[in-house]
């Protein structure tokens, strides 16, 4: 997530971008550093790749130094798992020396005490922790490896303590990728984030184009009837989400639901208006390439490998897609986005007060 209203200060500068189908900002910048990982989760493919990853650390730190240069003001680093690296906390290191903020998702299994120690002191800002249910035999069996919920809360106790050591102000966030193997244990998930002193839930609904994982019209309304209540209670109660909606990830209504029933989680939304991340975001895979964000991939807009990503941001790849988006004209992708929804929105309402019109106005 990233803070697009203040995107305000600079309305008419990001109007005209939009209008013209140029470049505004990269406000916040996801690379995903490795394909490799250390579990094997049911609902991800990287762990089957099983290859070095082109993305070497060179190629990500003139990335950095490209992405300070066009104004970035975020980058998180993902993967795969991260922490499999070695030069992860020279990476987060750089970014900061350019004054960008840095978050990390990991499944924390690998969090020792030196490697925290050393994230914390390259400057890193906050970390999003992988838990996939509450109950061990469940996460575990998501996660595929026996023991890693244990190995993840003792990752996220030594983050916590490496902090304090350097008094430093680290938020840790728990993510939730909520499918039919773990909904039902889902409204004891506040206690155990609370436990772990993590101040956060993000629940994202799985992303599964085979069907398999996806929750059913029964699993749906069971979910919203009984979990989705008591869940939110508990949360909102310690604090760990800031309003009610956060807790049904699905919708609430008979067409959300059905939308959400066939992995359509952008419910509409791009149909009204258009996706700003062409404008404000990126995102660089393991493979060095360039794609427009986590919903779409293996859209390739250029590739680190020979190109640098200020040429990729600017060049004709990018425009035709603000073009199409601007026109109207999303890509399939769109409709399974469940991501930068409400940052759309902002967007949308500051690009509507430009006075300019919008594709469904036109």
């Amino acid at each position: 997530m990233y803070n697009v209203a203040r995107v305000q200060e600079e309305a008419e500068r990001f109007c005209a971008a939009v209008e013209q189908a140029e470049p505004f900002r990269p406000l916040m910048v996801k690379v995903k550093l490795t394909w490799q990982c250390n579990l094997a989760c049911q609902m991800c493919d990287y762990w089957h790749r099983n290859i070095p990853s082109p993305l070497q650390p060179e190629l990500v730190t003139r990335a950095l130094d490209d992405l300070a240069a066009l104004g970035c003001r975020k980058v998180h680093f993902s993967g795969g798992e991260p922490t499999l690296l070695p030069d992860l906390p020279d990476l987060i290191a750089r970014a900061r020396r350019h004054k960008m903020r840095v978050a990390l998702t990991t499944n924390g299994t690998l969090l020792t005490r030196e490697l925290s120690k050393r994230l914390v002191s390259a400057g890193l800002n906050s970390v999003c922790v992988s838990i996939d249910s509450p109950v061990r035999s469940v996460h575990d069996r998501i996660r595929g490896v026996p023991g890693a919920l244990k190995q993840t809360m003792a990752g996220v106790r030594e983050l916590h303590h490496a902090a304090q050591l350097r008094g430093a102000t680290l938020p840790i966030r728990i993510n939730t990728v909520v499918s039919r193997e773990n909904y039902h244990t889902l409204d004891r998930l506040p206690a155990l984030t609370h436990s772990l002193g993590a101040k956060s839930i993000l629940l994202m609904p799985v992303d599964d184009p085979s069907g398999a994982l996806l929750l059913n019209k029964r699993r749906l309304l069971d979910y919203n009837s009984r979990i989705a209540p008591s869940l939110a209670a508990q949360a909102l109660a310690l604090g760990l989400m800031r309003n009610l909606h956060e807790a049904y990830p699905f919708g609430t209504t008979r067409q959300e639901l059905a939308a959400s029933r066939k992995g359509r989680y952008a419910r509409g939304q791009f149909q009204g208006q258009p996706c700003y991340a062409p404008w404000t975001h990126t995102l660089i895979a393991a493979d060095a390439r360039v794609a427009p964000c986590c919903s779409a991939p293996r859209v390739t807009l250029g590739n680190l490998q020979t190109q640098s990503l200020a040429e990729i941001w600017r060049d004709e790849p990018y425009r035709r897609l603000r073009q199409a988006m601007r026109d109207g004209s999303p890509l399939p992708h769109c409709a399974g986005c469940d991501v930068f929804l409400m940052e759309n929105k902002v967007l949308h309402q500051i690009r509507t007060h430009c006075g300019l019109s919008s594709p469904a106005e036109m």
